[in-house]
């Protein structure tokens, strides 16, 4: 089988659910997942920044809720210091969309990242589409 990002839910009777994640290549949503609490898709992105991000800039331009690593790992919100202390706050690059624990690109890396909550593992890329 095809891996598909997942999360925990708070729901009692279910453990996880498989998350729809929209490709930024097309007009058409992705194909439903059968779920326990089956959500509604996503329409295509093309090109918006709130569900890819542009290769060009290195995702800086994501604004996406995305908010886990590429290995899983939960992000650590940007104005909290705590398990990793940093400079990376909305006050410091206040253009960059650090709001929550979503994950961004405020200073040039690579592709969209985040720190992460695991004290062992100070920031990951995170998988964010690209467009």
């Amino acid at each position: 089988p095809t891996p598909s990002p997942w999360c925990y839910t708070t729901d009692a009777n279910t453990r996880f659910e498989l998350c729809l994640v929209p490709t930024c290549d097309s007009d058409t949503p992705p194909p439903p997942v059968v779920t326990a609490n089956p959500t509604p898709s996503p329409p295509g992105c093309n090109s918006d920044p709130t569900c890819c991000g542009s290769g060009l800039v290195g995702q800086a331009d994501y604004r996406g809720t995305i908010a886990v690593t590429a290995s899983l790992k939960t992000c650590q919100n940007w104005n909290t210091q705590s398990p990793h202390s940093h400079s990376r706050t909305a006050e410091t690059y206040p253009d960059s969309g650090l709001v929550e624990n979503y994950c961004r690109n405020p200073d040039g890396e690579g592709k969209a990242w985040c720190y992460t909550t695991d004290e062992n593992s100070r920031w990951e890329t995170c998988n964010v589409p690209e467009c």
